[in-house]
């Protein structure tokens, strides 16, 4: 699925990983991207001994998988297969759950992100084409990192049309918050916050 050139260098960017990670993926044989998402996160578990992956086949249309730290949960979710743009989007989840990233808050914004109070549940709808779309999915997972009540998920919309046009969303990136509209377009972690 991916190259193996893409594969090398990701096992160079996380030959530094401290923390064990598991990519915890629920697909539905019923859709025919389960094969590609399965392989795909085969291949990136690869390419260290820090990651795993735990697969549960399930009946209810699941394309996703969870990133978990140590066996907990860090709050960050991704639907669909994170190709494309959304790649790096994945490839930064990791290292920022470890401390190495990029573009993490200061320490201003990071107390603001922690104060927040009470449940809340981000969903990011994508196209994988969408130049914009990684930059706003990466602010919220780096505020679902910094605020264990909060969680973020990628969704591919590509992947779900039909949410796509329940929602009558136009444009990507598209951000709910709770299940409402929030935001739309480009946006940084600060304007979020």
């Amino acid at each position: 699925m991916l190259d193996t050139s893409i594969l090398k260098q990701v096992s160079d960017v996380f030959a530094g990983l401290e923390n064990d990670y598991v990519l915890d993926v629920r697909t539905d044989a019923s859709r025919a991207e389960s094969a590609e998402l399965k392989a795909f996160v085969n291949d990136f578990v690869s390419t260290s001994a820090h990651l795993s992956a735990n697969f549960t086949d399930t009946n209810d249309a699941q394309l996703s998988f969870s990133l978990l730290k140590g066996g907990q949960p860090v709050g960050i979710t991704f639907r669909g297969v994170p190709n494309g743009h959304e790649f790096t989007s994945l490839l930064l989840a990791v290292l920022n759950a470890d401390g190495k990233g990029k573009n993490l808050p200061d320490e201003a914004i990071s107390r603001r992100i922690a104060n927040l109070k009470g449940e809340i549940k981000l969903q990011t709808y994508v196209s994988l084409t969408c130049t914009n779309c990684p930059d706003v999915v990466q602010a919220l997972n780096i505020v679902a990192l910094a605020n264990s009540r909060i969680s973020s998920e990628m969704i591919d919309g590509g992947l779900f049309q039909e949410q796509i046009e329940a929602k009558n969303i136009q444009g990507v990136p598209a951000v709910y918050l709770n299940g409402e509209a929030f935001a739309n377009g480009k946006i940084d972690t600060a304007r979020l916050v």
